[in-house]
């Protein structure tokens, strides 16, 4: 038989260096096939002639000692005859590696690494490096494979592995979440290379390119995975617990011994298109829909529809979201419902807008429901000090579709509307900014005018002064009167059962009011924007009336 001089160039002097490693001691023989490493992201390389296991160690392998394990890899049956254009299998993690760093796309509220500084969008952030969200804070992280997380308020979250396969060209990222929530969009891997995953106290859950929640729950010694897209593996770290492959619509829960529950489906999306698309409120309202195996809900107010630019977000047992302090703009409202088991079901988004400044002015005259003769009507209210000037309407009906007045540019805190024919009215006010910048009406009030003739209902009187406003039912009010617009020095703080106040003059001068609503449920809103009145410095009779001359009151010298 002839010889074939390719086959044995082909063995690449294996003999010979099957001798040196035998004499050496550093291979044991190898009786039959290696058994490979089931589903280990590799690297695949094709031998060329000339090419040695010892020498591709120390070409490939981080540590170059560890070449044997290429054979094991590769299940070659005799390592010291490999023919050119075997391929051969290279474990990635055996090879050269280097560290890279992932980048802080979005920080909005407290977050901070291990150093005190706080952290900032655009900052860079190293292997090994970690992330601490205040109650505020919503940090969005993308990693070197392009994952996207999105770690919410209350977590911690260490960057556990960011590095690249320098002669592979392949990234390796992954992530521990030791407390908190994360939201994940898994960049997806090719076969054969590694995806991402992150672990917990209770597990690790990996994927190769889906969408899914991660919250490690300190408290209750849990974690627990929603599915968006794709499919994950979640795998308990107790010994021998069996993992689960969880796929888009289900979740699972990850016990404190490291056992994998059954998944379960998700929640449907709540109910959101009888949410009001503007809001004119500081308090916001948002009622939802009651879904059936719901025991909380969660809601997410952000200004992008990614939610990296989240400015509120909270969880609540009750079938209604309330917001407050938010500025006036565009926004998106994601809510979702919460199982029994704590996992947090598929969501839905809610563009609204948010038009609450400059707040509508307190009505101070005509009182609410107030009865009064017909023809000239006085309209008072009290300054808002972000308001330039107010407008008022007067209607027939309370939706105001064809207003009988319509006064805009008021700069004044009263007006008088003349000629009104007895009858039942409707009024309101809004605050007015610069260049026409209106702010919502405020609640309308009913006005009765009659043809006898009755006295007329000042805010401001001889001896009282009477404070007004519309309340909610089982709604109570904190009311605060105080010489100075930041309230140090306050006259009166009072705890309300119904939404107004008459009291004895307090004196003359500037004095400044505000209030805020407390829920039946407890939850107390914002204080309103200060307003003020002003009682005047007047000479008194015996009664303790200002002394009037004809029309005008005889005020003192300040």
């Amino acid at each position: 038989m002839g010889r074939d001089p390719s086959g044995m160039n082909s063995l690449f002097r294996c003999g010979v260096l099957g001798v040196v490693v035998l004499l050496l001691g550093l291979m044991p023989s190898v009786s039959g096939a290696a058994e490979p490493e089931p589903d280990a992201p590799v690297h695949l390389h094709h031998i060329a002639r000339g090419e040695t296991l010892i020498g591709l160690g120390r070409r490939y392998l981080a540590d170059p000692r560890r070449w044997r394990e290429l054979a094991r890899a590769s299940a070659l049956r005799d390592p010291n005859r490999i023919a050119v254009g075997t391929t051969l299998r290279i474990p990635l993690r055996l090879m050269r590696v280097e560290s890279l760093s992932a980048s802080l796309e979005s920080v909005v509220g407290e977050a901070r690494g291990s150093a005190p500084e706080p952290l900032q969008s655009g900052q860079a952030l190293a292997e090994g490096g970690e992330v601490n969200t205040g109650p505020d804070g919503h940090v969005t992280i993308r990693l070197v494979d392009g994952t996207v997380l999105r770690l919410r308020p209350g977590s911690r979250l260490l960057l556990r592995e960011s590095r690249r396969v320098r002669d592979a060209d392949v990234v390796r990222s992954g992530a521990r979440l030791e407390r908190g929530r994360v939201e994940i969009e898994a960049a997806p891997a090719r076969a054969g290379r590694p995806g991402f995953n992150i672990d917990t106290p209770q597990g690790v859950l990996g994927v190769r390119g889906t969408e899914f929640r991660v919250a490690s729950d300190v408290e209750q010694g849990v974690t627990r995975g929603e599915v968006l897209g794709g499919a994950v593996a979640f795998d308990g770290s107790g010994g021998g617990a069996a993992g689960r492959r969880v796929p888009a619509g289900y979740g699972t829960v990850i016990d404190v011994q490291g056992r994998v529950a059954p998944a379960v489906p998700l929640l449907e999306a709540p109910d959101v298109s009888g949410l009001p698309v503007l809001q004119e409120q500081i308090l916001l309202r948002f009622a939802l829909v009651p879904m059936e195996g719901a025991v909380a809900y969660r809601g997410q107010i952000a200004r992008d529809a990614r939610f990296d630019q989240v400015v509120a977000d909270l969880q609540t047992t009750a079938a209604e979201l309330r917001f407050s302090d938010l500025p006036d703009g565009d926004y998106v409202l994601r809510v979702r419902g919460i199982d029994a088991r704590g996992l947090e079901g598929r969501d839905v988004d809610h563009r609204f807008r948010l038009k609450a400044r400059p707040e509508p002015p307190m009505p101070s005259a005509p009182a609410p429901r107030a009865v009064l003769p017909a023809g000239r009507v006085e309209f008072a209210w009290a300054a808002n000090r972000e308001a330039q000037s107010y407008r008022l309407q007067l209607a027939g009906d309370a939706g105001f579709g064809a207003p009988l007045r319509d006064l805009g540019d008021l700069e004044a805190l009263t007006t008088s509307i003349e000629g009104l024919v007895p009858g039942v009215y409707q009024w309101r006010l809004a605050s007015m900014r610069a260049a026409g910048d209106q702010g919502p009406w405020g609640p309308a009030r009913r006005l009765e005018l009659r043809a006898l003739p009755v006295a007329p209902q000042p805010a401001v009187g001889d001896r009282s002064v009477s404070f007004a406003w519309d309340g909610l039912p089982g709604q109570t009010f904190e009311f605060q009167l105080a010489r100075d617009a930041a309230f140090a020095d306050k006259i009166i703080e009072r705890t309300l059962d119904q939404p107004g106040i008459d009291l004895p003059l307090p004196g003359t001068g500037r004095f400044h009011f505000r209030f805020r609503a407390r829920d039946a449920d407890g939850f107390v809103g914002p204080y309103t924007t200060p307003q003020h009145i002003d009682v005047p410095n007047c000479l008194r009779d015996s009664s303790g009336a200002c002394v009037r001359v004809g029309d005008r009151t005889v005020n003192l010298a300040p």
